[in-house]
């Protein structure tokens, strides 16, 4: 009698938790989508680097996807003909987990008239591949009036991959443990998420490259020859330092900022620091997707607005 209580126990445990499974499952894919549709990527668009195919349809995040001819993220207002601002950045310049007209490059777009932006920003780029695109873009399109690049912070990577880069998490066999449990079980992936959704653990990863010289002057070097490759066409050039939401709470801890502004003072590259002139927003909290440090909600590309410079 006692076993089979015991055997009862047990399978409706087990039955508790396969339901618990099932709907993290749905719940995840609604809240933390991070499928990026492979099709939309041209290899070696701009030589070394990879870019997004033109006139492209797919999905990014959850996300319907499209690009325009150039292979940027294709706006909802047609310029075609006027003078280009083009806006160069990683993925949160991009737009993923967000609408193609929910972007802040959009929004943008829409609010200026004379101008054509052009947000030819994709995932897993850093300086490197900025400088690569614009090489290649400025000597195909004289029509390119000014360039603004989007650096967030992870930028500071440069071409490291993965395997190069120090570990976030634990060493050896929890590493392992924990690896084997996120990729398999969305209940756990769900309560790691929530646990680290009000942590400032990938910022203070990040920020600690920042007191490596060496990375910094590679950054720099590479906004340099941006700026160069600019200034020889009369291209206005422009840095915008994008936060992390843990930097929004108090805005004191903005080493990575400082680092960036000396060192860009130092070469004559202008800059603007949109944590420094980010309004106030009474939902600070919800600028940023779930359990993201990064990039933003709609209502994040919609705030940042008001911390980027007014483009003339």
């Amino acid at each position: 009698m006692k076993g089979r209580n015991i055997l009862i126990v047990g399978g409706v445990t087990l039955g508790i938790l396969a339901v618990l499974e099932v709907a993290a499952r749905i719940v995840l894919s609604q809240i933390y989508n991070r499928q990026f549709d492979s099709s939309l990527i041209e290899p070696h668009k701009y030589g070394a680097t990879d870019g997004l195919k033109a006139n492209a349809t797919g999905s990014v995040w959850g996300k319907p996807f499209h690009t325009d001819e150039m292979g940027g993220r294709k706006h909802t207002k047609d310029k075609k003909g006027k003078r280009k601002i083009l806006v160069i950045g990683d993925s949160v310049t991009e737009g993923v987990g967000v609408e193609d007209d929910q972007t802040f490059a959009n929004l943008l777009n829409d609010q200026i008239d004379s101008f054509d932006v052009r947000n030819i920003s994709m995932i897993g780029w850093s300086t490197y591949d900025y400088r690569n695109a614009l090489l290649q873009l400025v000597k195909t399109d004289s029509s390119i009036q000014s360039v603004y690049v989007f650096y967030c912070l992870n930028d500071i990577y440069g071409r490291s991959t993965t395997k190069e880069l120090p570990p976030v998490g634990q060493k050896g066999w929890i590493s392992k443990v924990n690896k084997a449990l996120q990729n398999g079980y969305a209940t756990y992936q769900i309560i790691k998420l929530l646990s680290y959704s009000k942590s400032d653990h990938y910022y203070q990863y990040d920020r600690a490259f920042y007191l490596d010289n060496t990375r910094v002057n590679s950054v720099i070097n590479d906004l340099s020859l941006m700026k160069s490759i600019c200034d020889e066409r009369q291209i206005s050039f422009m840095v915008i330092l994008m936060p992390y939401q843990s930097q929004l709470d108090g805005r004191s801890d903005d080493l990575p900022q400082k680092v960036l502004s000396q060192k860009m003072q130092d070469h004559h590259i202008l800059y603007a620091d949109v944590l420094k002139r980010l309004p106030d927003v009474y939902r600070m909290d919800e600028m940023y997707l779930f359990a993201d440090e990064i990039h933003l909600s709609y209502f994040g590309h919609q705030n940042i607005l008001g911390g980027i410079i007014e483009i003339q």
